[in-house]
């Protein structure tokens, strides 16, 4: 049985009894679920799946004769992408509480309960508990991860959304389940072609003019408008009036889900969820490596099983045929105009008959769907919204021809893999004849046919594929480490990139060292391409390597100092020899058996893309030997759907969960992928896609409103942020917005932004550079005014791969900063059971029993004896809380029989908590020379005891009224005393009057009696 279940179980008999209370509060519990019940589980999702909304909250369980409906506010966002789930609670059919409807900018979530005089609409989104008493509560409705516009023949269709939408395609949309999700890094047509810019994709059109009426997408700049309209338009529809609006966002692969929910009695009961968008690697093929002639049918195949998104559709995928790609490189008026992906994938390709630059770089929203349509004519089969290249003929003035079906070399590159069957995951991409289904009348013995697979949704997954017509006697191509091992795995920051190639035909002059080139390229959405010169490893050698490798750099440095006049930490500069990529991208190395200028090689590497990018094709050796290799960049998860590798620390640098109860926290983060440098100590700035403070977290991130400062102290809760009351409002060191990684405050909307540290050279482990306060002491510090009970959340994003995102929470104990209880120190047993003396020679173990110091590790030197300190260690065997020391040795400090030893714990986080023990040291020789009891009479407890040396291995003690019967007994081990609270063994106070007590106390083979009288007298 799932959790639920148990719960449902579990709590009901207590239900019966605090569902008639007022004034009973519990901690909340958020997940997502794949059933209505709320019993499964998920952390791990896919697109196009459902997921149920559930809070476990028994205090909200006000009725436990129904199953109690809550109306309240739930957030669900993607923070990369902008996507946020579409929540309507409201009042009646009219509105929230204020008769606001969702869309209106002063709109609220409502909050009430059913039964009971708030109840709210139910044609609205609430939580309703699963059962009478359980306090479980799942959402009215599912919440669709992610879909398409639409499933149709048409390929253009088929754009990842964040839908699902209830208005026909072609204009105004309005998504029900999540909205927004429109936003990515890119350039927004500043002075430079950086993208450094966190945008939104817009209806409008701004990269290049409407070709064949269709409004080509533009980026709207997310600073200086963060939030976009409600109303959404689906791809290339109709912008209308509204032509900023933005166009239906997606979710993106590999994405981490953040959920929260705010108890809606209880500010400070805040919960968080996490899930992560599930993603798959993709495979792509030919049936065939070489195929005879370019007359033969063909089959090109993708296996990408998270482009599943429907198991009842039969849905399609793009893929890109280039054939000898970057054989040819045009200049002067058509120099963006692509002769391979790279060029495709950034500028488009063609817009029109004459070869005009397309203008537009391929995006999760175009990539289905151009924009555009070329009349072929006949000549070859051809589809609205694909993309195009022109390749040379021979007419052209390039060095080299193809001879194309159509006269203008303007052929179609872009085509529709079709899913085997509804569910499979592969897509099949079928070509009755290779010449006519890619535009050519003839196709030469050797040329290359190159497949490529962009994921729509996911740009760091891409693969290729090679075929040859009749032979394949190519080149050979490969990465390398600086030994000529070949590599396929790289890691930012650490592993420079080596490149060789083989090739007989490159070696012209066996005098002379000669120089080939190699394109090195990024197909991420915020790519990268390098031109690199390998050099002949010697005279008359086939062989070409580039001897100084090439730098792996990350595109955002985590430093958040970027290149000048860029935002942040952007670091991507082309043509300067060195790669800045992504975790987890794919990169190709192409080369083709060409001829560079001198001109061109003098002009790689300058950092001036006028100069020689692409560089100029002075002659062709082989036109169709082309060579490719990819490798991967390595990556690492903190939250990888299982497990989140980010902790709070008190002030002592420990791990806490569960509660805090120091006066300020840090956090740790654990996160290999970010030591990009193992001989030095690393950071990762707060702010890195910023600048001065001025991040671009949007909309998800915190703000910080000036008005919010306008109190003596500068902590007003006046202004609330704008997307979502729980994400901050109020930086309390006043140094900036949008924050990429800060600790929160979410009922006060208090923040503070935090650099992390690596904790030591090659670590991968970073802790923030200060603690930051919870409550202060001193009037008007800065200070996440925290009260008792309240939630703390962390965020943090990784700079080198923004889809991992990890939050965290922690609860602040009762009473704010000081302890839900005090600390108890006991002198125990290595198991930590009580000891009342320890034997001479005998080791000592402290138990300290601590509330706030749930889920630390080792507390170093809390106890002290004789001013020597020791460490507490986690006591395995009891509740979190319990700590022990190691055995001491008290002898070898000079107690003998007869002395008493004093241990003292202090509060690492809590001067003011101090608890003591204190225990005797006796013999090892057991003897009694007398019992006694005291206090006799006695009132309350009595003690029997005895004067000798050693401790009783047992100590038994019976009691008789004077009548001789038993009313009393009782045996104890290892101890010097047994204590009597003058009850019989029914429990029942006795009478006041005198008693007879029979002792017998033994160790080993000794064994001491005695008796004796004592009085009752209350």
């Amino acid at each position: 049985m799932k959790r639920a279940g148990r719960a449902a179980t579990v709590v009901v008999p207590l239900l019966l009894v605090l569902c008639v209370t007022t004034a009973w509060a519990t901690e909340a519990e958020l997940y997502f679920s794949a059933d209505s019940h709320g019993e499964s589980r998920v952390t791990k999702v896919r697109e196009g799946e459902q997921v149920w909304i559930v809070v476990y909250d028994p205090d909200e369980d006000i009725d436990c004769d129904v199953r109690d409906k809550v109306w309240t506010d739930i957030k669900v966002f993607d923070a990369k992408t902008g996507a946020h789930i579409v929540w309507k609670s409201y009042k009646s059919p009219g509105g929230d509480a204020h008769n606001f409807v969702f869309g209106d900018a002063q709109y609220v979530p409502y909050k009430g309960h059913w039964p009971g005089e708030t109840a709210g609409w139910t044609g609205a989104d609430y939580l309703e508990e699963i059962e009478r008493g359980a306090g479980l509560f799942v959402s009215s409705r599912p919440f669709q991860i992610g879909t398409r516009v639409k499933y149709s023949h048409d390929g253009r269709d088929h754009a990842h959304i964040v839908g699902p939408y209830d208005r026909a395609s072609g204009g105004a949309v309005a998504p029900t389940d999540f909205q927004w999700g429109g936003y990515l890094y890119a350039d927004d047509n500043d002075a430079g072609d950086e993208g450094d810019d966190r945008v939104w994709v817009s209806a409008k059109p701004a990269l290049s003019p409407p070709a064949a009426g269709k409004a080509i997408p533009g980026f709207v700049d997310a600073q200086t408008s963060p939030v976009p309209g409600r109303d959404a338009y689906l791809p290339n529809g109709d912008p209308g009036a509204l032509n900023s609006a933005y166009m239906l966002g997606r979710f993106e692969n590999m994405d981490t889900l953040v959920g929260l929910y705010a108890d809606q009695d209880d500010p400070s009961d805040v919960a968080l969820a996490l899930a992560k968008i599930e993603d798959t690697e993709a495979e792509i093929r030919w049936d065939e490596s070489v195929y005879s002639d370019g007359n033969e049918a063909a089959t090109i195949t993708i296996v990408d099983d998270d482009e599943n998104l429907s198991c009842n559709d039969i849905e399609m995928v793009p893929v890109f045929v280039i054939v000898n790609p970057g054989s040819w490189n045009w200049q002067g008026t058509k120099a963006t105009s692509a002769s391979d992906f790279w060029g495709l994938n950034r500028w488009g390709g063609v817009a029109d008959i004459a070869g005009t630059p397309a203008g537009q770089s391929l995006l999760w929203c175009n990539i289905y769907d151009s924009g555009m349509y070329i009349d072929l004519g006949s000549r070859q089969p051809n589809k609205e919204g694909t993309y195009y290249i022109q390749y040379p003929t021979a007419d052209s003035d390039q060095l080299v021809s193809f001879d194309t079906l159509s006269d203008s070399g303007i052929t179609r590159v872009m085509f529709y893999a079709t899913e085997t069957g509804a569910d499979t995951g592969v897509f099949k991409l079928k070509l009755n004849s290779i010449l006519r289904d890619l535009g050519f009348r003839t196709l030469n013995v050797r040329d290359v046919l190159v497949a490529y697979y962009l994921d729509p949704n996911d740009q760091d997954d891409f693969k290729l594929s090679l075929a040859y017509i009749s032979e394949k006697k190519h080149s050979s191509l490969r990465f390398t480490d600086y030994a000529r091992n070949s590599q396929s795995l790289f890691w930012l920051g650490r592993d420079p990139v080596y490149v060789e190639v083989v090739d007989e035909n490159a070696n012209q002059e066996a005098c002379c060292p000669e120089r080939v080139v190699v394109q090195v390229v990024d197909p991420h959405e915020v790519d990268d391409t390098e031109w690199l010169i390998l050099d002949e490893l010697s005279s008359n050698s086939p062989v070409f390597f580039t001897n100084q490798g090439m730098e792996l750099l990350s595109v955002w440095d985590a430093l958040g100092v970027g290149d000048p006049n860029m935002d942040g930490g952007y670091s991507l500069e082309l043509d300067n020899w060195s790669l800045e990529a992504f975790n987890e991208d794919s990169i190709y190395v192409r080369y083709n058996d060409v001829k560079y200028t001198d001109a061109s090689l003098t002009g790689l590497g300058d950092r001036d893309v006028a100069t020689a990018f692409p560089p100029a094709i002075e002659s062709v050796r082989s036109a169709n030997d082309v060579a490719f290799s990819v490798f991967e960049v390595a990556d690492t998860q903190v939250y990888d759907g299982s497990t989140v590798e980010m902790y709070f620390l008190d002030r002592n640098g420990n791990r806490v969960s569960g509660y805090a109860n120091s006066d300020c926290v840090f956090i740790e983060v654990i996160d290999p992928d970010q030591n990009e440098d193992t001989m030095r100590r690393e950071r990762v700035a707060a702010f890195w896609d910023g600048t001065a403070g001025a991040g671009q977290n949007i909309p998800h991130g915190p703000m910080n409103y000036a008005q919010n400062h306008l109190d003596s102290c500068g902590f007003l809760d006046s202004k609330t942020h704008i997307v979502n009351e729980l994400l901050g409002d109020t930086n309390i060191f006043d140094a900036g917005t949008w924050g990429k990684i800060y600790i929160l405050n979410p009922r006060n909307g208090r923040w503070a932004s935090s650099d992390l540290f690596e904790t030591g050279t090659n670590a991968g482990d970073f802790v923030s550079v200060s603690c930051v306060d919870l409550v202060s002491q001193y009037e008007c510090a800065p200070s996440l005014g925290v009260l008792p009970g309240d939630t703390i959340l962390a965020a943090y994003q990784d700079p080198s791969n923004h889809s991992d995102i990890a939050w965290i929470s922690i609860k602040v104990s009762v009473g704010g900063t000081q302890p839900v209880e005090g600390s108890t120190t006991r002198f125990v047993d290595e198991l930590g059971m009580p000891v009342s003396a320890y034997v001479e020679g005998d080791l000592v173990y402290v138990r300290v029993d601590d509330p706030t110091l749930v889920g630390a590790g080792t507390v170093p030197n809390a106890v002290t004896i004789d001013d020597v300190t020791f460490d507490l260690s986690p006591l395995a065997t009891a509740s979190a809380g319990a700590f022990i020391t190691e055995g001491i040795d008290l002898a070898s400090a000079g107690y003998a029989a007869g002395d008493t030893a004093t241990a003292t714990y202090r509060d690492p986080g809590d001067s003011s908590d101090t608890s003591s023990a204190s225990v005797p040291i006796v013999a090892g020789e057991f003897s009694v020379e007398e019992f006694y009891t005291a206090p006799n009479p006695f009132d309350d407890v009595v003690r029997f005891a005895y004067h000798g040396a050693g401790l009783a291995e047992t100590f038994s003690v019976s009691v008789y009224d004077l009548a001789g019967h038993l009313v009393w007994s009782t045996t104890a081990s290892d101890v010097l005393s047994v204590e009597w609270d003058g009850r019989s063994n029914d429990g029942d106070a006795l009478a006041n009057g005198g008693y007879i007590y029979v002792v017998l106390a033994s160790s080993g083979e000794k064994e001491f009696p005695g008796k004796g009288i004592l009085f009752i007298n209350r």
